[in-house]
């Protein structure tokens, strides 16, 4: 099953690339035909989008290759797998919000003051969450390796959930007419987090948990 899903993802790969690298000729023989890109001929955000989900498929075909059969090796490549989901549908809430191009229109200062302070305590509260979750699953070791494993696995979820909702607010705040300048910081902040909050690698019974 795992190699079956491992060449899936290494299709899906290809076909990604493939698409995004015509995409791309087409976008560069447009310009330099006609000094401008014909928008019904090429579409560079579509274009993007694919070429992101080639390096999705990508990550999933090379943590399925590096997987193991002990019970850790399992949990990080499926800490790893859901990583790469988030990132997904980071890229995906980014490119529904420039599909759909809202119009411009004036938010409410109180909706903006909202928004930015539940940010600001959801980062707080996923930094302190992580870091109390991870400290259980190092006591856990290296008696007790399945709750340490379900610990681990636990504070890696919560922090993308965390990061993953700043975006949420920034696409809330797109789809309700505001401009790019705080919607933008919120999907920045949303993908610095969920690179910074990345899976860590465990080795053997003892794992860098933090």
């Amino acid at each position: 099953m795992k190699s079956v899903a491992r060449y899936a993802a290494l299709a899906m790969a290809v076909l990604s690339g493939i698409t995004f690298l015509g995409g791309s000729l087409r976008y560069l023989a447009t310009y330099y035909t006609h000094h401008r890109v014909a928008p019904s001929t090429v579409r560079p955000l579509d274009t993007l989008f694919t070429g992101v989900a080639c390096l999705g498929f990508g990550r999933v075909y090379q943590v399925l290759g590096r997987s193991k059969p002990d019970t850790i090796s399992k949990t990080q490549t499926e800490i790893d797998i859901v990583h790469v989901g988030f990132l997904s549908a980071w890229f995906c809430l980014l490119f529904m919000v420039q599909t759909m191009n809202p119009p411009v229109r004036s938010v409410s200062a109180w909706v903006l003051a909202v928004l930015v302070f539940a940010s600001v305590y959801l980062v707080l509260v996923g930094f302190v969450t992580r870091k109390k979750i991870f400290r259980r699953s190092a006591e856990a070791l290296p008696g007790d390796l399945p709750k340490a494993l379900r610990f681990w696995k636990s504070a890696h979820v919560i922090g993308f959930v965390y990061a993953m909702n700043l975006a949420l607010f920034g696409f809330v705040l797109k789809f309700l007419g505001s401009n790019w300048l705080v919607p933008g910081i919120l999907f920045g902040l949303s993908l610095g987090f969920l690179l910074l909050w990345r899976p860590r690698q465990m080795a053997g019974s003892s794992a860098q948990l933090a």
